[in-house]
């Protein structure tokens, strides 16, 4: 059964898509095989990510989360997830006992460094709405801008999730992401509705690009 994460997950996905359906996650039988034949327990955070929503399709649209049966482990790193071109991937410590571990992204999962990112309470959710924002309804993006402006635009909005470029907001279904881009920050939203999208776009005061 998934754990403490779970609920936060599933009302994350629930918020971006308007469904709360309970079925888009892997059953207790496919991790726990997956553990098996790891031989290792995966950690809290990303195991109960799996139980909750690992098979819906947003976890597909760029980046991959990868299945439970492939996982693998390699420089004591558990690898759950490849950038769409597998330029790079992301991965916790294998052995940890953490139960929020420390995601850290390589760019050679084989003989690469690793560099840390976040926790994996933060990382996945932020991840989840940055797909969101490249494939909801009604999207679009920003030019380059300030920081200190995004972070003014953001004020207020709740923090869904982070990762080492991107921090993420939904708000009523309404869904911004902040990615750094150069010296600056670029924004990306997402919403499920015309209407939305359009008060979106008013309230924060900027151009921007629809998808």
């Amino acid at each position: 059964m998934a754990g403490s994460f779970a609920e936060r997950y599933r009302k994350l996905l629930a918020d971006i898509t308007g469904n709360s359906s309970s079925n888009y996650g892997y059953s207790l039988r496919a991790v726990e095989t997956a553990e098996v034949q790891l031989g290792l327990r995966i950690p809290d955070a990303l195991r109960d990510y799996y139980l909750s929503v690992g098979r819906h399709e947003l976890n597909h649209v760029h980046n991959r989360i990868l299945s439970p049966d492939d996982l693998s482990v390699s420089q004591r790193r558990l690898v759950f997830q490849e950038e769409n071109q597998c330029v790079l991937y992301w991965g916790v410590r294998a052995r940890t006992t953490a139960v929020d571990p420390m995601v850290f992204q390589t760019m050679d999962f084989e003989d690469g460094d690793w560099v840390a990112e976040t926790r994996c309470s933060q990382f996945l959710p932020g991840m989840l709405c940055w797909y969101a924002t490249g494939s909801m309804p009604h999207a679009g993006y920003s030019d380059q801008m300030d920081a200190v402006v995004a972070r003014r635009l953001m004020r207020g909005w709740p923090l869904a999730g982070r990762s080492g470029v991107h921090s993420a907001f939904v708000r009523n279904g309404q869904v911004v992401c902040v990615e750094e881009s150069g010296a600056g920050v670029m924004m990306s939203l997402g919403t499920r509705s015309s209407k939305d999208f359009k008060a979106l776009v008013s309230e924060l005061g900027i151009g921007i690009h629809e998808r």
